[in-house]
């Protein structure tokens, strides 16, 4: 039953994706787009994980981050850095920092944030 779960929840996660289109459909302007991320999750067994996601032009315009704290309730959406990628090709931005908390209860003593560092390069014309 919970492999039933585990897949359902995957293939809904994969049509999410296909369904975001291509980044070169629905920012046509944009080439590549590098996400640098920091995860942290404080409390008795704090967690530091940097990570770093690299989207192209081919690529699929989904930059929604799951919670990485496995104990979190209430925790379905994670992480959508796709409002921060839209407003950045509004304004024809290159660069944004900022950090996202976790909006879900956790039943361990630690809360998960992420800090993340948007850098991207658009077409020459």
């Amino acid at each position: 039953m919970a492999y039933r779960e585990g897949y359902d929840e995957r293939a809904e996660r994969m049509q999410q994706k296909h369904d975001t289109g291509l980044i070169s459909k629905r920012f046509p302007e944009i080439s590549t787009i590098v996400v640098d991320m920091e995860h942290h999750r404080s409390g008795i067994s704090p967690i530091l994980i940097l990570r770093t996601l690299n989207f192209s032009s081919g690529s699929y315009a989904y930059f929604h981050v799951e919670c990485l704290n496995r104990d979190c309730k209430d925790c379905t959406e994670g992480f959508d850095l796709d409002q921060v990628v839209a407003a950045m090709t509004r304004i024809h931005s290159s660069s944004r920092e900022g950090r996202l908390d976790c909006e879900g209860n956790s039943l361990t003593s630690g809360h998960v944030n992420i800090s993340y560092k948007i850098t991207i390069q658009y077409h020459e014309n």
